[in-house]
């Protein structure tokens, strides 16, 4: 029933085929400065920047800044005015509360003023917390508006101070000193503050036009990052599928055959090992079977006819819809080429986005295929002695498993299609508004690696080996979690 429910919430839309995924093109010839690829035509110079999805809202800031802060020379000395006046204030706060925390010989005195410069002290850092580094309208207003009640605020806390006295001569000086410059500080506040709203109103069409840039990309940028976080619950989901997958089996050994074995959890390692190699495959199909194979024919990997069919019948043996994960794990045992094949550099290339991280399947390629190819022998030969009554439940238990794997990818490819979606408006956007050419690059798809963290040795937390401490492998401690 559990199963069930959450198929009901999924989709079961089947991935569509999409046009080819196409790198853009210049016109003009290019030459590289730096890290930054730059088109060297006759009448414009365009910077292509590849960004990572994740820091993107700080690379739009620096393009932001580039372009509008030498409009806004007037606002940003008024703002930065208003930083350093609200910094004395912070620093001598610090300092009185230094003074009162020493003053021993008025204890009561001493802990009536401390929640007075606590109480600064804190108004003070809520204020200087979050700027952006290009100032916008919707931070003039959450910075500006507050500003008045801020003020009235930190002159009631202090007022208190400036009554207190001290014993001790030399702390009586110092103490005074500090109110003072917090006095001087305040009378400058309100004067500073009216010279920002002048200036935000002169200014007012640029740091609208700023704010609706940063609006109008914040929508999908969000959209993509809540369609992450249900990919990660759905891994994790698959993750506890698995596990529960090898207690069956293995409870259900020991209870019909009296004995104990771990082939089972090598069963277990080996399907998550081979999710890179289940990704390619969706992707392979989303994006045109006869296309991935012109590619596979061609120059560099030159496959022949016999090396395609392999690959063909690869990717239907991993994607059929009564795919036997025991089968699947013969299949490997006979034929491990076709594998190596569908997750080279050359294949990764062309079936990933433009700028995507590659780790994952790089991580596959050098070390979980090698682990996978160790573990099929042993596989085989446990599969090939199961008595025919357990073997039925087995391979349900298991063909269960590989539907949660289907059902992952199908929301695999959505993901990758919204972030296409996504990456095309932003470059569009950015272009046309920013006259820059900004690709963003599709970040790691997996978070397997946060559960099941290695140490130095490459134990596991548990005492399970954990693969080398990659992405993919580290992950398998998970299954003994």
């Amino acid at each position: 029933p559990c199963q069930s429910s959450r198929r009901a919430r999924r989709t079961h839309r089947a991935p569509s085929a999409r046009p080819a995924w196409k790198r853009p093109s210049l016109a003009a010839p290019l030459r590289f400065e730096g890290s930054v690829l730059i088109s060297a035509g006759p009448r414009w110079a365009m910077t292509v920047q590849q960004v990572a999805l994740l820091d993107f809202p700080w690379v739009l800031d620096y393009i932001l800044a580039t372009r509008f802060n030498g409009s806004l020379k007037q606002i940003r000395h008024a703002v930065c005015s208003i930083v350093l006046t609200l910094r004395t204030i912070l620093a001598a706060a610090v300092e009185l509360g230094i003074l009162v925390s020493q003053d021993a010989g008025s204890i009561d005195s001493a802990i009536s003023a401390k929640p007075f410069i606590d109480n600064m002290i804190y108004v003070i850092t809520e204020c200087l917390q979050n700027f952006p580094l290009c100032l916008d309208s919707e931070f003039f207003h959450s910075f500006l508006e507050p500003l008045p009640s801020h003020l009235k605020f930190l002159c009631g806390n202090f007022h208190p101070l400036t009554h207190m006295k001290f014993a001790d001569s030399a702390k009586e000086k110092a103490f005074d000193s500090q109110t003072k410059a917090v006095t001087q500080a305040l009378s400058e506040l309100p004067s500073q503050c009216s010279n920002l709203e002048l200036y935000m109103s002169s200014q007012e069409p640029v740091l609208k036009q700023i704010h609706l840039i940063k609006e109008h990309l914040r929508a999908p940028l969000w959209m993509l990052m809540h369609d992450f976080r249900s990919l990660h619950g759905e891994e994790k989901m698959l993750v506890a599928d698995v596990r529960e997958a090898v207690r069956f089996v293995t409870d259900l050994q020991a209870r019909e055959l009296q004995e104990a074995s771990s082939w089972p959890d090598i069963m277990g390692e080996t399907l998550l090992l081979l999710l890179p190699l289940w990704k390619l495959s969706a992707l392979a199909v989303a994006k045109g079977q006869d296309a991935f194979m012109r590619m596979v024919a061609a120059p560099p990997l030159d496959a022949n006819l016999s090396a395609q069919r392999l690959l063909q019948r690869l990717i239907e043996v991993l994607l059929s819809e009564k795919a036997d994960f025991l089968d699947i794990a013969l299949w490997f045992a006979a034929e491990p080429s076709s594998a190596a094949l569908l997750s080279g550099s050359a294949a990764v290339d062309f079936l990933l986005p433009e700028a995507a991280n590659d780790e994952e399947f790089t991580q596959f390629r050098k070390i979980g295929l090698v682990r996978v190819q160790q573990h099929v022998p042993s596989l085989q030969h446990h599969i090939v002695r199961l008595p025919k009554h357990l073997r039925a439940p087995i391979a349900a238990r298991w063909r269960k498993v590989v539907e949660e794997v289907h059902l992952y990818l199908q929301l695999y490819l959505r993901v990758i299609e919204a972030f296409l979606e996504v990456q095309k408006e932003v470059r569009t956007f950015v272009h046309t508004h920013l006259f820059i050419e900004v690709t963003l690059g599709l970040p790691l798809m997996t978070w397997l690696s946060e559960r099941g963290a290695a140490d130095g040795n490459g134990k596991s937390s548990n005492g399970r080996r954990a693969y080398g401490g990659t992405p993919a492998h580290r992950s398998m401690a998970a299954l003994s979690a």
